[in-house]
């Protein structure tokens, strides 16, 4: 009894440690991070602009059932590889407010960072059929094959061999532990 009130002891204290950890890790992040963000406020500005198209992705994808959303990722990608080759030129640059926005409009940056973004999208929309193709293929190859094996075996142990039933009435027939017909 005295032990059970110890472990509860100990749990308390590693429970209020862990809490006590995490609120000083976050508070030492915000420490650490705000000034940070202040002084690249036009790194901020920049990215925040170029990466719209990601940002909207995430927002209305509603494509997909499951809580994964890959069209996001693919366009995100591509749009913040589209963003990079312009960092330095505004970290070398011009580092103002001023200087992202108008690095951000003028015409081949702005171009290029959506274009990337597009070409995302695009990804996004072309793979997965075409996978889905290359895996219709190699099925069909699969079923060829095992016909040719079914044939096979009924030239070598006769058409006995082969017993045709509809698999619904065979699964009806057979006990849930067994999966095929027993041989005799």
């Amino acid at each position: 009894n005295k032990m059970a009130k110890k472990k509860e002891a100990a749990k308390g204290t590693k429970k209020g440690k862990k809490t006590k950890d995490s609120l000083l890790a976050i508070s030492m992040a915000f420490l650490i991070m705000f000034p940070l963000m202040y002084l690249m406020l036009p790194t901020v500005v920049f990215v925040f602009l170029s990466m719209l198209p990601t940002l909207i992705s995430l927002i209305v994808d509603t494509s997909s059932r499951s809580k994964l959303k890959y069209k996001w990722l693919c366009i995100g990608g591509l749009n913040f590889s589209g963003t990079m080759p312009f960092l330095p030129r505004l970290w070398f640059g011009q580092n103002t407010w001023d200087g992202a926005v108008g690095l951000f409009l003028s015409g081949g940056c702005f171009l290029i960072i959506y274009l990337a973004a597009f070409a995302g999208w695009v990804l996004y929309r072309c793979i997965p059929p075409v996978v889905l193709a290359f895996i219709e293929m190699a099925d069909q190859r699969r079923v060829a094959a095992l016909r040719e094996a079914q044939e096979r075996l009924i030239e070598k142990w006769g058409k006995d061999v082969a017993v045709e039933a509809d698999l619904k009435i065979l699964k009806k027939k057979l006990p849930a532990t067994e999966n095929a017909p027993k041989m005799q």
